[in-house]
């Protein structure tokens, strides 16, 4: 049986303090992860957002205001020690699994534990209203595991010839760093995801 583990998700938002008191927490005992989350809009509604119904509420704050999860990936990956790094979790429209796969295995050189890549086919409240198209986004995800997997596993160049990307000799020489390729992890929902 493996041992279970927790995991804190915390501190996407600002201010950037936020981030580094949920560092400090997944530092001790208890926790394992730090994860981040990839939105430009939240869950909460503006109608209510106010301190009665959140801590965060400050007057001039927004629900919707969040931090690029890469970047603030690399930034916590000089204080993470043994905490593991993921994000939970992005999607492959707003990010091209190219892209994807270069962040990951980026960081796999940064950090003492592999960083596990949360992915899942995405939400339409942070894809249509940016002018990105939201049909088929199981099929976009289907296709994009294949391309990252492909990455991760191989030095060779991508050929992958699908329905939304198309790569011919892609390279990506970037091997994983000394804690090996990253994991991923599939966020699932509806019949298809399962």
């Amino acid at each position: 049986m493996s041992e279970v583990t927790v995991g804190l998700s915390g501190g996407t938002q600002p201010p950037l303090r936020q981030i580094d008191m949920a560092m400090r927490l997944a530092k001790t005992p208890w926790f394992d992860t730090l994860w981040t989350v990839d939105h430009f809009v939240g869950f909460f509604p503006k109608a209510i957002w106010d301190e009665d119904f959140s801590w965060m509420a400050k007057p001039g704050t927004t629900p919707d205001a969040y931090y690029d999860y890469q970047t603030l990936l690399g930034y916590l990956a000089a204080k993470a020690g043994n905490v593991r790094l993921a994000v939970g979790v992005t999607e492959p429209i707003r990010r091209h699994p190219m892209l994807l796969a270069q962040a990951f295995l980026t960081l796999t050189h940064m950090v003492k534990r592999r960083p596990i890549l949360g992915i899942g086919s995405g939400e339409r409240e942070n894809i249509e209203p940016y002018g990105l198209d939201f049909s088929a986004p199981v099929s976009r995800l289907e296709e994009a595991l294949q391309i990252i997997r492909s990455v991760f596993d191989s030095a060779q160049p991508v050929d992958f010839s699908g329905r939304f990307h198309q790569l011919e000799h892609a390279e990506m020489d970037l091997r994983p760093g000394p804690v090996g390729a990253p994991e991923i992890w599939v966020a699932a929902h509806g019949p298809r995801m399962l």
